[in-house]
């Protein structure tokens, strides 16, 4: 029992969430009819090499965040959600590299999609005794701008903007160590 147990714990930790915890899958449609759609040109990717595309929201506290206002920092933006146990294990090891590298210009910036409110999310901070910064987008625009439905998906962004780092699902400990190498590497590297 034991095992079983542990098995669905690890399983839990190793896989990742989706931003809907409560959808059901819907029923096989047949399809529908063609309609002609004139195409909208597609967002930037968020891909590494590219610059980070545009986005703003809110923080917790009210106050706004824009990425592009970020430039000359190194920001690991963190998508994630109160109720995504994936997210939850990596929160520890996003705290140490905040601590560890905040004095030169590197930020943990994490961004909740949760629909419950500012409150619930602000309670859970506290709870944690996460220190770095949380901005909220019930909307999940965060999750459009990054073309994922995983949570936590993460980007490193250097500081001349560019993605440098893109992670889809949870930090696992055997990646921690080339984590910590490049952000030390990139808060290394001064804006050109």
């Amino acid at each position: 029992m034991k095992t079983a147990c542990a098995a669905i714990a690890i399983l839990s930790l190793v896989t990742a969430c989706t931003q809907e915890p409560n959808a059901a899958r819907p029923a096989a449609k047949r399809p529908a009819p063609q309609k002609t759609v004139t195409a909208e040109p597609a967002p930037p990717a968020a891909d590494v090499g590219n610059s980070m595309p545009a986005y703003s929201t809110e923080y917790l506290d009210g106050k706004h965040f824009d990425i592009a206002a970020e430039k000359g920092n190194v920001i690991l933006l963190n998508l994630w959600a109160t109720w995504c146990v994936p997210c939850r294990y990596e929160i520890p090891e996003l705290q140490t590299l905040h601590n560890r590298y905040a004095s030169s210009g590197f930020k943990v910036i994490g961004v909740s999609v949760d629909e419950s409110g500012a409150d619930n999310v602000k309670q859970f901070v506290s709870e944690e005794k996460i220190t770095y910064p949380i901005a909220v987008d019930p909307e999940g625009r965060l999750a459009n701008v990054l073309q994922t439905t995983v949570l936590p998906t993460s980007v490193m962004i250097d500081r001349s903007g560019r993605i440098v780092w893109r992670k889809v699902g949870a930090l696992m400990p055997n990646e921690t160590s080339a984590l910590d190498a490049l952000v030390k590497r990139t808060v290394g590297t001064k804006k050109s």
